[in-house]
């Protein structure tokens, strides 16, 4: 009777453990269920109200950057656009002139791998890490959220367009030519958030079509301003009136005329000093060349867009070593004044 209740102790002991093993397997393999946004998203996040994307990689930042990565590749932009606006441009943003949207909930990372316009109402809803090690993020744009968001950003750049160009007092003036080419940036921006409402909600971009005027448009009117704006060029120490030419020429090229009048509101002046220097072994000459220029505006006696251009070029004779400086020189007139100009006309917002 003894040895018969110890071999059904023993049993129920075997039985004990082998269940308590299948329990705790079970319970240990039901804790990495694989959710179903994985393979179905839509059928979490319905289609019609979200656009979704799974990204998956090794490790769980990565697969963050993947999904917000194939959220853009909706919109055309999978990568991180080199371009960037202009220092006018983000302090309109910081200032509350033009519309802005903080995306400080993504890290630096991910703001460096993913275009910020295309974070605008999306949130990376969710993580799973498989028993192989590899990672899963589902990144979520709300459709409704984001064009709520894209109307709103839309209709205020379009009254910061209409303050810009109420304010023109002088049309042919560079008070004019900034206020529209600041007018087209602003525009530019809006037509790229458009194009993503048409891809969001492509029903309501009829209505906010009013709130977008052309940038075509508004540089079209910004390159005529610039052609009935005449400037005089003044030079010295330009013996053949290379310079003069070479200014002329910059000019064009950033679309304005050039003119003899010096009655005119705007004029270029430009001066240029060479300087002699000898190697210690008197075997080379330098010419030591500087170029300084800025427009001067008759009506206010400002001094705007400041230009420098400096070099030293070497030849066994001086004047040979003089005229490498002033070809040096005329080319960078050439090459870098039209964006100069520019980079101090998009350098200050225009209110």
């Amino acid at each position: 009777m003894r040895k018969i209740k110890n071999c059904f102790y023993k049993a129920f002991f075997c039985l004990f453990v082998l269940l308590t093993g299948s329990f705790c397997f079970a319970a240990k393999k039901s804790k990495n269920v694989m959710p179903e946004w994985v393979n179905s998203p839509s059928s979490v996040y319905p289609s019609n109200s979200f656009i979704t994307y799974v990204g998956t990689a090794a490790n769980r930042d990565s697969s963050e950057i993947k999904a917000l990565q194939g959220i853009a590749a909706v919109f055309g932009q999978s990568v991180k656009s080199e371009s960037t606006a202009s220092s006018r441009m983000i302090q309109a943003k910081a200032d509350g002139q033009v519309a802005n949207v903080n995306v400080q909930a993504f890290s630096q990372d991910i703001q460096r791998s993913v275009d910020v316009d295309c974070l605008i109402g999306v949130e990376t809803k969710d993580f799973w890490r498989d028993d192989d090690g590899n990672w899963y993020a589902i990144a979520v744009l709300d459709r409704s959220k984001a064009s709520d968001i894209y109307t709103t950003m839309i209709k205020k750049n379009y009254e910061a367009i209409s303050t810009v160009l109420k304010n023109i007092d002088d049309e042919f003036s560079f008070e004019s030519f900034s206020a529209y080419d600041f007018s087209e940036e602003i525009a530019n921006e809006n037509e790229k958030h458009l194009k993503k409402l048409s891809v969001i909600q492509p029903d309501s971009i009829n209505d906010l079509k009013v709130y977008c005027p052309s940038s075509k448009k508004l540089y079209a009117k910004k390159m005529e301003i610039a052609k009935s704006i005449p400037i005089c060029i003044q030079t010295f120490n330009d013996e053949y009136g290379r310079f003069k030419e070479a200014f002329s020429q910059a000019i064009a090229d950033a679309g304005f005329r050039g003119t003899y009048d010096d009655s005119v509101r705007y004029m270029l002046i430009a001066k240029f000093e060479f300087e002699r220097s000898d190697t210690s072994d008197k075997k080379t000459v330098r010419c030591r060349y500087n170029a300084e220029s800025y427009i001067l505006d008759t009506y206010t006696s400002h001094q705007i867009v400041p230009f420098t251009v400096k070099g030293r070029e070497s030849h066994v004779d001086y004047e040979e070593a003089k005229n490498k400086a002033e070809s040096a020189m005329i080319s960078k007139i050439k090459k870098d004044f039209s964006q100069a100009f520019y980079d101090y006309i998009r350098a200050t917002v225009t209110e």
